[in-house]
């Protein structure tokens, strides 16, 4: 890896710009190793090591085939049209690399087959399927990424493959299938690109089939990207839901193939699974957030619940035995009812199930011994890299007790380069008037740091909240998540230096502004769980019942990792310099608040506005 990495070395001498790092090389070295001596693997990278070039490069000179998975599009662009093409110049040679996605995310020919006008859900979807034909008719991927707008949900879930649509081997389509051809050309791959879903995925598949052919290729590693979240995407995978726009896309998709195969559409059994799937779901709704269902919501549900179980029972039965598109509509049916059973089995200790907006779902507590038996007992080595990897505390979330761990620091000076504000006297969250006085210290910091800021909220509430209260009052542009995309709002950001970015949940990971456009980052308040949010809630019960301390071994690691993710979104390069505030006096105050310090980045701690103008000012002077 030296020969690589080190000054001199080949990535410098293919790479403009590129800077030897102690840290990046150790990694690589690291990973080297895991993939030779067939070793799992824990690698904490600090931002800024360059961990993607780091597995990438032993991982193509290992000769081994290798999967990378990650959580984020965004990271899955950055390997395909950046890190991996550097690798490969590294290596002197071409480098066959594949990207591989969910069936979700492909035009189905077959689909487009039996499409017919009437089956549009409104004239906007009617209209853009018009804006969509000449892509259709000259795509050779058939990846909706290669679109320059997101398509509409409803347009989308008519056109594409769908996870239970696929009639795989047995559609007349399957010579010119997109996702066919994606899956084939990820076989003759020595990289293959996927997220965590798609190789749960592929894991439960090669777990129901006997460790027969997956959705992947076979591989002999697996290198889990931005792996802080796999326990979430585990959970959520290995779990269930029924929604309502579930069922009538099942729904219609029984009305095309009954058209299709000239059979009785079964018109009377749609209905009532149509008027008992919004009985049940909307009798449940939360109305905004996840609520945690009881005893007395199954007992209430009962009815409902029963009355859908039956009519898709009914329609699975009338369905089975007609042709091999209507046998599989008949268990999608079954797999809803097998569902609805799981969401309203409340009360037992391995699962968990909740109400949110238009669905049920169910998700299992603890996912560490199905992770342990389904994929760190296989012969694939695993390593999982990530900024903020917290290895103690995921090593048992994630039940992979065997596996060599390292942290690696990031090659920042944060010392020179950043700031941390915590503001002294300030109230606590849940003090009568901590709104206002959090919009007035959002405003204040806001107008010393001329715009350029990234607030992040720990809530949707909060959100909207500040937003109102800050947007009138500052003489800058607030943009303001839910208004545009993701990525269309981080791209205004980038480009409006001295604009202001309010949000929350997904923004605080995966956002990358070097420059000069995030010169302050504001976090409202520390990042623990909200109270009451089903999955957290039932397992802290489960770490007390076990006998442990709920708060220690769970909801303040979350927080921690949560907290360094966040601050991790401010300095992005040797070059970046600026402010994070942090306006929660707990810090200070409780007995916790110094292990979220302690695992922070060593920044200075301020307590005053006027140090954040002098070190604000001190960056001007320096970059005039």
């Amino acid at each position: 890896m030296r020969a690589f990495f080190g000054p001199g070395g080949r990535l410098a001498a293919s790479l403009p710009g590129f800077e030897p790092r102690a840290e990046q090389a150790a990694l690589a070295q690291e990973v080297a190793d895991a993939l030779e001596r067939g070793e799992h693997l824990l690698a904490e990278a600090g931002t800024g090591i360059g961990k993607s070039l780091a597995y990438l490069v032993p991982s193509l000179a290992s000769g081994k085939r290798v999967v990378v998975a990650t959580a984020t599009k965004a990271l899955q662009e950055q390997l395909l049209t950046k890190d991996v093409p550097a690798a490969a110049a590294a290596l002197g040679r071409d480098v066959d690399v594949a990207v591989l996605k969910g069936r979700q995310n492909y035009l189905c020919r077959k689909s487009l087959h039996t499409l017919a006008l009437p089956l549009f859900r409104t004239a906007e979807d009617a209209t853009e399927y018009e804006r969509l034909q000449d892509w259709i008719e000259t795509t050779e991927t058939g990846d909706r990424a290669e679109l320059a707008f997101e398509p509409r949900p409803t347009l989308w879930s008519e056109l594409a493959v769908g996870p239970d649509r696929c009639a795989g081997r047995r559609c007349p389509f399957l010579g010119s299938c997109f996702s066919e051809q994606a899956r084939d050309r990820a076989r003759e791959a020595e990289v293959v690109v996927a997220n965590h879903a798609l190789y749960f995925a592929d894991l439960a598949l090669r777990a129901k089939t006997g460790a027969g052919a997956g959705i992947l290729p076979d591989h002999d590693a697996v290198v889990f990207d931005e792996a802080h979240r796999l326990e979430e995407g585990a959970a959520a995978w290995f779990g269930g839901r029924v929604s309502l726009g579930g069922l009538r896309q099942l729904l219609r998709d029984v009305e095309r193939a009954c058209r299709e195969t000239r059979t009785t559409v079964p018109a009377r059994v749609l209905a009532e699974i149509d008027r008992r799937g919004e009985e049940l779901v909307t009798g449940l709704d939360p109305g905004r957030g996840r609520r945690r269902l009881t005893e007395a919501d199954a007992e209430a549900a009962s009815a409902p619940a029963a009355a859908l179980a039956g009519a898709l029972d009914q329609l699975a039965e009338t369905l089975r035995g007609g042709s091999d598109d209507l046998d599989q509509l008949a268990r999608r049916a079954l797999g809803a009812v097998d569902d609805l059973g799981a969401c309203l089995a409340v009360g037992g200790e391995g699962t968990v199930s909740w109400a949110e907006q238009g669905a049920l779902a169910w998700a299992p507590i603890d996912v560490a011994e199905t992770l342990r038996e389904l994929l760190w007992e296989r012969e694939v080595v695993s390593v999982l890299v990530s900024a903020t990897l917290e290895p103690r505390f995921l090593r048992g979330r994630l039940g992979l007790d065997e596996a060599r761990q390292v942290s690696l620091p990031s090659p920042y000076d944060y010392r020179e380069q950043a700031l941390l504000y915590v503001p002294r006297a300030f109230p606590e969250p849940r003090s009568p008037g901590y709104d206002a006085r959090l919009a007035e210290e959002v405003l204040a910091l806001c107008r010393v740091s001329e715009g350029r800021a990234l607030v992040l909220t720990t809530s949707y509430r909060a959100l909207d909240e500040l937003a109102e209260r800050v947007s009138p009052r500052i003489p800058y542009s607030v943009l303001i998540q839910g208004d545009a995309p993701r990525e269309r709002l981080l791209k205004v950001f980038r480009e409006q230096v001295d604009s202001i970015l309010v949000a929350t949940q997904t923004f605080w990971q995966g956002v990358d502004v070097q420059g000069e456009s995030l010169s302050l980052l504001v976090i409202d308040k520390l990042p623990f769980a909200a109270p009451g949010d089903p999955l957290v809630e039932a397992r802290c019960e489960r770490i007390a019942r076990e006998g442990g301390d709920w708060f220690a071994e769970y909801a303040l690691p979350s927080a921690v990792l949560q907290l360094r993710q966040g601050f991790g979104r401010l300095i992005r390069g040797h070059a970046d310099r600026g402010v994070v505030a942090i306006l929660d006096p707990r810090l200070r105050t409780r007995g916790y608040g110094r292990h979220f310090l302690e695992a922070l980045p060593p920044a200075p701690l301020v307590g005053d506005l006027e140090a954040v103008a002098e070190f604000l000012d001190t960056r001007e002077r320096a970059t005039a």
